[in-house]
């Protein structure tokens, strides 16, 4: 079958992704029918290759994973404000003179899942409300991400930390730049980072396990409003099941993917909103467990 709209997710590893499952429902949802998504193992610095002489050609707009996406910041002609101020971008949407635009809704995705955990948005007009706080756990492209976030929901404060502090460098800069103040912590007190209003673990599984492991002896921890943690397979994760443990809320990774792919959807098709339900409904069928989705 021909589909005028193609669409694709890109990055490597790739075979697990759920971008597939998770446009492929909203199209379903909403009576999509002259449109495809697929995906394709594209690895670092073949992004290029890949939408000039490759099936990228065909494409009309990407879903970008790591480790693509600085690179498909830099492919693209025009970019959003998020994508330009992070150097990165997840979705690459072509325009009618086939040149790219670099959108960043990873930002978005972080945002909303906090929001929807009990986190107020800043107020339009005045200060943020008093010493809100925030932190991030780890490095790398989804911590650059929280704290774009985290100074978004009006943090003023943000507490850093990861196991090699020397790359925490761009995550203090991007603070800096926006007039929040951060204090990094010793990767041996990580789990100081609990006494944010709202944190974000960006660590992989290995890592997560390493924090867990060390958080879990100890007979207290702190309870931020809300923990994000960027794992979501398997799930619980290792650092979301300890703070639950300790009462604290915790919004998974699945969730944030959700509401990334819910702008890209808007982008790529031209819809006003996507069926985010019934994606995160496809998406726990599929994995065959249950993130909290409240």
């Amino acid at each position: 079958m021909h589909f005028p709209r193609r669409f694709a997710v890109v990055g490597s590893p790739i075979t697990h992704s759920l971008s597939p499952l998770l446009h492929r429902t909203a199209y379903a949802a909403l009576g999509v029918q002259d449109a495809s998504y697929e995906r394709f193992e594209v690895a670092e610095g073949e992004l290029g290759a890949f939408l000039t002489s490759g099936p990228g050609q065909e494409l009309d707009g990407l879903s970008v994973t790591m480790p693509g996406k600085p690179e498909a910041f830099a492919l693209a002609r025009e970019a959003d404000a998020t994508a330009t101020r992070l150097q990165i971008a997840n979705t690459l949407i072509r325009r009618p003179d086939g040149a790219w635009r670099a959108e960043n809704h990873d930002v978005h995705g972080i945002v909303r899942s906090l929001q929807d955990h009990g986190i107020e948005a800043p107020r339009i007009e005045g200060p943020a409300p008093a010493g809100r706080t925030g932190a991030v756990l780890g490095s790398g492209a989804t911590a650059l991400s929280a704290v774009t976030a985290l100074l978004e929901l009006g943090c003023a404060r943000i507490l850093l930390t990861a196991r090699s502090p020397h790359k925490l460098a761009p995550l203090q800069e991007l603070a800096h730049s926006a007039g929040a103040a951060t204090h990094t912590l010793p990767w041996a007190d990580s789990h100081r980072v609990l006494e944010a209003e709202m944190v974000v673990s960006a660590l992989s599984l290995e890592g997560a396990r390493t924090v867990a492991t060390t958080w879990s002896a100890r007979s207290e921890l702190a309870r931020p409003t809300v923990l994000l943690d960027a794992l979501y397979a398997p799930w619980p994760a290792p650092i979301a099941e300890v703070v639950q443990r300790h009462g604290t809320e915790v919004a998974s990774g699945l969730e944030m993917l959700v509401h990334q792919a819910d702008m890209q959807i808007r982008s790529m098709l031209g819809v006003p909103v996507a069926p985010t339900r019934q994606m995160l409904q496809a998406a726990l069928e599929h994995l065959g467990s249950a993130p909290s989705a409240s």
